[in-house]
Protein backbone atom coordinates (compact mmCIF):
# COMPACT_ATOMS: atom_id res chain seq x y z
CA UNK A 1 0.00 0.00 0.00
CA UNK A 2 1.30 3.88 -0.76
CA UNK A 3 1.97 5.86 2.20
CA UNK A 4 2.01 9.13 3.01
CA UNK A 5 5.18 9.54 5.50
CA UNK A 6 5.24 11.90 8.31
CA UNK A 7 9.25 12.67 8.70
CA UNK A 8 11.20 14.81 11.93
CA UNK A 9 14.13 16.47 11.37
CA UNK A 10 14.78 16.51 15.47
CA UNK A 11 16.10 13.61 16.28
CA UNK A 12 13.19 11.93 18.99
CA UNK A 13 10.35 14.10 18.06
CA UNK A 14 8.57 11.55 15.98
CA UNK A 15 8.63 9.84 19.61
CA UNK A 16 6.58 12.71 21.76
CA UNK A 17 2.86 11.34 21.48
CA UNK A 18 1.93 14.97 21.59
CA UNK A 19 3.34 16.04 18.13
CA UNK A 20 2.89 13.24 16.58
CA UNK A 21 0.54 13.33 13.49
CA UNK A 22 -2.69 11.36 13.71
CA UNK A 23 -5.47 10.91 11.53
CA UNK A 24 -8.04 13.87 11.64
CA UNK A 25 -10.56 11.99 13.58
CA UNK A 26 -8.16 12.25 16.62
CA UNK A 27 -9.13 15.67 16.96
CA UNK A 28 -12.30 16.10 16.81
CA UNK A 29 -13.44 19.11 18.26
CA UNK A 30 -15.15 19.02 21.81
CA UNK A 31 -18.07 20.79 20.64
CA UNK A 32 -18.69 18.58 17.81
CA UNK A 33 -18.48 15.50 20.11
CA UNK A 34 -21.18 16.99 22.58
CA UNK A 35 -23.46 18.08 19.98
CA UNK A 36 -26.78 15.92 20.33
CA UNK A 37 -28.15 14.08 17.12
CA UNK A 38 -31.45 15.44 17.61
CA UNK A 39 -33.07 18.13 19.86
CA UNK A 40 -34.67 17.53 23.55
CA UNK A 41 -38.28 18.93 23.04
CA UNK A 42 -37.73 22.38 24.72
CA UNK A 43 -35.14 23.41 21.47
CA UNK A 44 -37.74 22.10 18.55
CA UNK A 45 -39.47 25.13 18.63
CA UNK A 46 -38.24 26.96 15.31
CA UNK A 47 -40.29 30.01 13.63
CA UNK A 48 -41.26 29.30 10.48
CA UNK A 49 -39.76 26.01 10.93
CA UNK A 50 -41.88 22.84 10.26
CA UNK A 51 -43.38 20.49 12.71
CA UNK A 52 -42.21 17.01 13.02
CA UNK A 53 -41.86 14.56 15.70
CA UNK A 54 -37.89 14.95 15.36
CA UNK A 55 -35.47 17.95 14.43
CA UNK A 56 -31.96 16.54 13.88
CA UNK A 57 -28.57 18.74 14.22
CA UNK A 58 -25.41 18.75 12.81
CA UNK A 59 -24.41 15.96 14.43
CA UNK A 60 -27.14 14.12 11.59
CA UNK A 61 -25.43 15.96 8.70
CA UNK A 62 -22.96 13.40 6.79
CA UNK A 63 -20.78 16.03 5.55
CA UNK A 64 -19.65 16.73 8.93
CA UNK A 65 -17.84 13.75 10.29
CA UNK A 66 -16.63 12.49 7.07
CA UNK A 67 -14.67 16.04 7.03
CA UNK A 68 -13.45 15.64 10.28
CA UNK A 69 -12.41 12.16 9.63
CA UNK A 70 -10.64 13.28 6.16
CA UNK A 71 -6.68 13.28 6.03
CA UNK A 72 -4.01 14.22 9.12
CA UNK A 73 -3.26 16.89 11.22
CA UNK A 74 -0.17 18.09 12.47
CA UNK A 75 -0.39 19.25 16.23
CA UNK A 76 1.78 22.06 17.47
CA UNK A 77 5.51 20.59 17.91
CA UNK A 78 6.80 23.18 20.57
CA UNK A 79 5.39 25.86 23.11
CA UNK A 80 5.58 29.20 21.22
CA UNK A 81 4.45 32.34 22.35
CA UNK A 82 4.26 34.57 19.13
CA UNK A 83 4.81 38.49 19.43
CA UNK A 84 3.34 41.66 16.90
CA UNK A 85 2.83 45.23 17.60
CA UNK A 86 0.24 46.53 14.56
CA UNK A 87 1.28 50.07 16.02
CA UNK A 88 5.20 50.02 15.19
CA UNK A 89 5.65 46.78 13.31
CA UNK A 90 8.08 44.91 15.55
CA UNK A 91 7.76 41.44 15.65
CA UNK A 92 9.23 38.44 17.48
CA UNK A 93 8.75 34.95 18.86
CA UNK A 94 10.23 32.69 21.97
CA UNK A 95 9.81 28.74 21.80
CA UNK A 96 10.06 26.48 24.89
CA UNK A 97 13.84 25.42 22.99
CA UNK A 98 16.28 26.83 20.57
CA UNK A 99 15.79 23.50 18.97
CA UNK A 100 12.73 25.31 17.32
CA UNK A 101 11.86 29.12 15.43
CA UNK A 102 9.83 31.11 13.73
CA UNK A 103 10.25 33.38 11.01
CA UNK A 104 7.68 35.71 9.03
CA UNK A 105 5.83 36.49 6.13
CA UNK A 106 6.10 40.31 5.34
CA UNK A 107 2.58 41.85 5.09
CA UNK A 108 4.32 43.28 1.56
CA UNK A 109 4.12 39.98 0.49
CA UNK A 110 0.90 39.07 0.98
CA UNK A 111 -1.73 40.90 3.57
CA UNK A 112 -1.29 44.34 1.79
CA UNK A 113 -3.06 43.04 -1.31
CA UNK A 114 -6.12 41.36 0.20
CA UNK A 115 -9.22 42.19 2.19
CA UNK A 116 -7.98 39.69 4.76
CA UNK A 117 -11.09 39.70 7.96
CA UNK A 118 -11.68 36.66 9.95
CA UNK A 119 -13.64 36.04 12.37
CA UNK A 120 -14.80 39.58 12.64
CA UNK A 121 -11.39 40.76 13.31
CA UNK A 122 -8.76 42.33 10.38
CA UNK A 123 -5.84 40.27 9.88
CA UNK A 124 -2.57 41.67 10.71
CA UNK A 125 0.37 39.61 10.40
CA UNK A 126 1.92 36.47 8.99
CA UNK A 127 4.41 34.54 11.06
CA UNK A 128 5.82 31.51 9.35
CA UNK A 129 6.97 28.27 10.79
CA UNK A 130 10.61 26.35 10.44
CA UNK A 131 8.38 23.27 10.54
CA UNK A 132 10.71 20.49 11.63
CA UNK A 133 8.72 18.23 9.49
CA UNK A 134 8.21 16.92 6.16
CA UNK A 135 6.22 15.27 4.35
CA UNK A 136 7.18 12.37 1.37
CA UNK A 137 3.49 10.93 -0.70
CA UNK A 138 4.23 8.89 -3.58
CA UNK A 139 5.09 9.68 -7.35
CA UNK A 140 1.71 11.30 -8.56
CA UNK A 141 0.40 12.67 -4.89
CA UNK A 142 0.66 16.14 -3.44
CA UNK A 143 -1.09 17.36 -0.56
CA UNK A 144 -3.90 20.01 0.25
CA UNK A 145 -2.52 22.18 3.70
CA UNK A 146 -5.70 23.65 5.44
CA UNK A 147 -6.50 25.81 8.42
CA UNK A 148 -8.47 24.14 11.31
CA UNK A 149 -11.60 26.07 10.61
CA UNK A 150 -14.45 24.07 12.57
CA UNK A 151 -11.68 24.22 15.65
CA UNK A 152 -12.97 28.37 15.72
CA UNK A 153 -9.65 29.78 16.87
CA UNK A 154 -9.90 33.29 17.43
CA UNK A 155 -6.09 34.30 17.22
CA UNK A 156 -4.69 31.96 14.21
CA UNK A 157 -5.01 30.29 11.54
CA UNK A 158 -2.63 28.11 8.67
CA UNK A 159 -2.63 29.55 5.19
CA UNK A 160 -4.38 27.00 2.98
CA UNK A 161 -2.15 25.84 0.08
CA UNK A 162 -1.06 23.10 -1.98
CA UNK A 163 2.34 21.40 -1.82
CA UNK A 164 3.61 18.44 -4.24
CA UNK A 165 4.90 16.50 -1.63
CA UNK A 166 6.27 14.08 -3.93
CA UNK A 167 8.90 16.30 -5.25
CA UNK A 168 9.17 19.09 -2.65
CA UNK A 169 8.96 18.01 1.44
CA UNK A 170 8.95 21.12 2.93
CA UNK A 171 5.92 22.61 5.07
CA UNK A 172 6.37 25.59 6.50
CA UNK A 173 3.23 27.05 7.51
CA UNK A 174 2.33 30.76 7.29
CA UNK A 175 0.31 31.27 9.90
CA UNK A 176 -2.58 34.34 10.07
CA UNK A 177 -2.46 36.46 13.00
CA UNK A 178 -5.86 37.77 13.28
CA UNK A 179 -6.39 38.13 17.14
CA UNK A 180 -6.61 41.22 19.56
CA UNK A 181 -3.67 40.65 21.32
CA UNK A 182 -0.59 41.61 20.85
CA UNK A 183 1.55 38.11 22.45
CA UNK A 184 -0.60 35.02 22.14
CA UNK A 185 0.57 31.20 22.18
CA UNK A 186 1.02 27.70 20.73
CA UNK A 187 0.68 25.26 23.26
CA UNK A 188 2.87 21.54 21.98
CA UNK A 189 0.09 19.55 21.17
CA UNK A 190 -2.60 21.92 20.20
CA UNK A 191 -3.68 20.98 16.56
CA UNK A 192 -2.21 23.27 14.03
CA UNK A 193 -2.54 22.35 10.76
CA UNK A 194 -4.80 19.55 8.43
CA UNK A 195 -3.12 17.99 4.83
CA UNK A 196 -5.11 15.95 2.91
CA UNK A 197 -3.06 14.18 0.03
CA UNK A 198 -4.70 13.54 -2.78
CA UNK A 199 -3.74 11.91 -6.44
CA UNK A 200 -3.01 14.34 -9.03
CA UNK A 201 -4.19 12.79 -12.07
CA UNK A 202 -7.69 12.43 -10.63
CA UNK A 203 -9.08 15.03 -12.73
CA UNK A 204 -12.72 16.24 -14.05
CA UNK A 205 -13.94 18.12 -16.79
CA UNK A 206 -16.87 20.49 -15.83
CA UNK A 207 -20.16 20.16 -17.40
CA UNK A 208 -22.99 22.07 -17.07
CA UNK A 209 -26.51 20.85 -17.90
CA UNK A 210 -30.17 20.85 -17.56
CA UNK A 211 -31.41 17.97 -15.28
CA UNK A 212 -32.96 15.02 -17.52
CA UNK A 213 -35.32 12.80 -17.42
CA UNK A 214 -32.91 10.26 -15.86
CA UNK A 215 -31.76 12.75 -12.94
CA UNK A 216 -35.28 13.77 -12.13
CA UNK A 217 -35.73 10.12 -11.06
CA UNK A 218 -32.57 9.49 -9.25
CA UNK A 219 -32.99 12.53 -7.26
CA UNK A 220 -36.55 11.37 -6.84
CA UNK A 221 -35.50 8.53 -5.39
CA UNK A 222 -33.09 9.00 -3.28
CA UNK A 223 -35.41 11.66 -1.91
CA UNK A 224 -38.16 8.59 -0.98
CA UNK A 225 -35.52 6.67 0.31
CA UNK A 226 -34.18 9.27 3.14
CA UNK A 227 -37.82 10.89 3.78
CA UNK A 228 -39.10 7.63 4.30
CA UNK A 229 -36.92 7.33 8.19
CA UNK A 230 -37.13 9.07 11.10
CA UNK A 231 -33.03 10.96 11.15
CA UNK A 232 -30.84 9.30 12.37
CA UNK A 233 -31.23 6.63 9.68
CA UNK A 234 -27.67 5.39 8.52
CA UNK A 235 -29.36 5.70 4.67
CA UNK A 236 -26.12 7.91 3.47
CA UNK A 237 -23.12 5.18 5.22
CA UNK A 238 -25.53 2.65 3.31
CA UNK A 239 -25.00 4.85 -0.20
CA UNK A 240 -21.12 4.75 0.95
CA UNK A 241 -20.65 1.08 1.28
CA UNK A 242 -22.62 -0.07 -1.92
CA UNK A 243 -20.68 2.67 -3.56
CA UNK A 244 -17.21 1.33 -2.16
CA UNK A 245 -18.61 -2.39 -2.52
CA UNK A 246 -18.95 -1.23 -6.43
CA UNK A 247 -15.51 0.12 -6.98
Amino acid sequence: MANIEFISTVPGLEDIEDCRPRPAKHFMPKWFKDVPATLPNEMKAVPGAKSGPRVSTVKICPSFPDYFSLGYILPMWCDSKLYFNPENGEWNWQTSTDSFTWDIHGNAQFLHWVPAHLYGSEAKFVFKTSCPWRIITPKGWSVLQLPLYYHFNQQWSVLPGVIDTDVHHEINQQTLYHGNAQEFQIDRGEPFVLYIPYERKTKLDLEIRAANEKDKKLFANKDVDLSSKFPPNGLYRKWQRQRDKNL
